[in-house]
């Protein structure tokens, strides 16, 4: 073979090759590729990644209330939602996901996130009708006190310290001083029902908690806390438990 020859056929056959080469075996495929974590657009992996060793998806147990709870969705307001996830809340295991809270998601992704759990109420929108604010001062703590007996006990004690085979301590120091008084009113609120605690609506059979009463019942519990709560200072803590009154021996 001409030596001319030989070297156009190895010219085309080397454009063969390169031209082909996206069926070399081995390649992979454009969506098994590395991509950064910013170009995770998928909303059930950014739950899990994020939020789900802490917050439920309908399908698991979490150590806080669960994002799959339309009646919690209902009373949260979707910009407090936004806010939290994006700047975390100060004091307590909740951190800022946001870049600029030295987080990892972009803007971007936060929504899909916040999206993503709302769409969990889809269906569920009478939920919405007559709830109590989200948010709210503290009420009386003596009052709250009878308000859990009446309203609480059967499952947390006349004390609030659990009952066997029902519910746990609700007034544990070491559980009191992971929470803020913003979370216990949303749990009592909106319940926890993925461990059988129901909302405020349910706990005695035709008679829902008023906003005055879930205000007394957090303050209750709060009295309850040694030290201040979660993202508040001692002076903090000591000014607002001194306008709460309290038959706490604490």
């Amino acid at each position: 073979m001409q030596p001319r020859t030989l070297s156009w056929i190895l010219l085309f056959g080397g454009l063969a090759l390169v031209c082909g080469c996206d069926r070399l075996p081995g390649k992979p495929k454009e969506e098994d590729r590395w991509k950064p974590p910013s170009e995770n657009k998928n909303f059930a992996d950014l739950f899990d990644t994020n939020c789900r060793a802490c917050h439920s998806n309908g399908q698991t147990l979490g150590a806080s209330i669960s994002m799959h709870n339309p009646p919690y969705l209902a009373v949260v307001p979707k910009g407090i939602m936004r806010k939290t996830i994006e700047e975390g809340i100060a004091g307590t295991a909740m951190p800022g996901y946001s870049a600029k809270a030295g987080g990892t998601l972009t803007d971007e992704q936060i929504n899909l996130l916040v999206d993503g759990i709302y769409n969990w109420a889809k269906g569920h929108e009478a939920l919405a009708d007559n709830l109590p604010p989200y948010s709210a001062a503290l009420g009386d703590a003596e009052r709250g006190e009878s308000i859990f007996a009446q309203d609480c006990a059967s499952c947390h004690g006349s004390d609030g310290e659990g009952v066997k085979g029902k519910a746990g301590s609700v007034v544990d120091p070491a559980y009191l001083s992971l929470v803020s008084d913003q979370y216990l009113r949303t749990v009592v609120i909106a319940g926890r029902p993925e461990l059988g605690m129901p909302g405020y609506r349910e706990y005695v059979s035709g008679k829902p908690m008023t906003p005055e009463e879930i205000s007394d019942v957090v303050a209750w519990l709060s009295s309850r806390r040694q030290g201040p709560a979660p993202g508040q200072t001692a002076k903090t803590a000591d000014a607002t438990n001194g306008t709460q009154p309290s038959t706490s021996n604490q």
